[in-house]
């Protein structure tokens, strides 16, 4: 796989006018998540594939080993990428093809944390962009046994032949948006996101906001995404939140922290991980009380040895940044 940059032409049944986006997909040369070694590109423009990149790339020095698992999946080799510029020199081209567009990828927690990491691995600022996740969206419009890139090509009439090669699995995203564009009757891609009851992301100088659904506050609490990265510090961590955080309600929290890994719960039990603790309504509390009755329930399990983290609001938002 060269570096190669191409223009398609005529792809019939992909127009929905007034969809513009661009679809991205890293491939990485091992765990570490700012170890790209190639990249695919898919931009979209009126509801068509109008362009089409992919390259090939060293990782940032220091980062740059291949673990044989990765290569086992995607076919790259040392030797492949010997030649070719590091990430640093090659974000120009990345960012020059996706231009003014939102980056749209599947599984987005994955492949914008690619960017941010390998920005980080690179010394550089991180790019501003918005974007969404076609992984998301799909698990609010498929009913799928599974929502990997594969399961969810296939629904929406684009099967993919060769997972892992960067810009086939670009094009099954660009695809996969396409059509729950249209099962949404979606014009643009913000309609498709609030129709999907989702926000989008965005990342950029030192902040990031994850793209992610919304609970309507009814019925069960969200579930842990299942292809969150492992990495995150919530992952597979059970949250309680108690008082008023400043900038999201209690439902979005929950829902965001469900799509970093973690598992939401409403009350503080012997399976608690971490109790984020919000704004204290005074009103709320028991005469002469300054804590919650779940921050003192986490008080008397951590005396008794549970290791709850008892977290802030601004370490909360600190951690669900990265």
């Amino acid at each position: 796989m060269g570096a190669s940059y191409r223009q398609d032409e005529g792809q019939e049944g992909l127009s929905v006018t007034g969809l513009d986006f661009c679809a991205i997909d890293f491939e990485t040369a091992n765990s570490f998540r700012g170890s790209p070694c190639a990249v695919g590109l898919a931009r979209v423009r009126d509801g068509q594939v109008v362009d089409t990149a992919t390259w090939l790339m060293r990782p940032p020095e220091g980062v740059d080993d291949f673990d044989a698992f990765n290569v086992m999946l995607h076919g790259i080799t040392p030797q492949m990428v010997a030649g070719e510029p590091r990430f640093a020199a090659r974000l120009g081209d990345i960012l020059d093809f996706v231009g003014d567009l939102p980056l749209v990828a599947h599984n987005a927690a994955f492949d914008v944390g690619v960017l941010r990491d390998a920005c980080d691995a690179s010394g550089l600022s991180w790019p501003r962009l918005g974007y969404a996740c076609s992984l998301v969206l799909a698990r609010q419009t498929y009913d799928l046994l599974s929502y990997s890139l594969p399961w969810v090509a296939e629904a929406a009439g684009a099967p993919l032949d060769a997972h892992h090669d960067p810009l086939a699995d670009a094009a099954a995203c660009a695809s996969i948006v396409l059509d729950l564009a249209r099962r949404r009757e979606a014009a643009t891609l913000p309609d498709l996101v609030a129709a999907s009851h989702c926000y989008l992301g965005h990342v950029g100088g030192e902040t990031w906001f994850g793209f992610h659904g919304t609970w309507s506050g009814k019925g069960p609490l969200p579930s842990a995404n299942p292809n969150a990265d492992p990495g995150h510090p919530f992952y597979g961590r059970e949250m309680v939140f108690t008082g008023a955080l400043a900038s999201m309600t209690r439902a979005q929290a929950w829902e965001v922290v469900a799509e970093r890994g973690a598992i939401p719960a409403a009350g503080v039990t012997r399976q608690t991980s971490i109790l984020v603790v919000g704004f204290q309504d005074g009103r709320k509390l028991r005469p002469g009380e300054t804590l919650s009755a779940k921050a003192r329930k986490a008080a008397d399990l951590r005396a008794k040895g549970q290791a709850i983290e008892v977290m802030p609001e601004e370490d909360f938002f600190q951690l669900l940044a990265m």
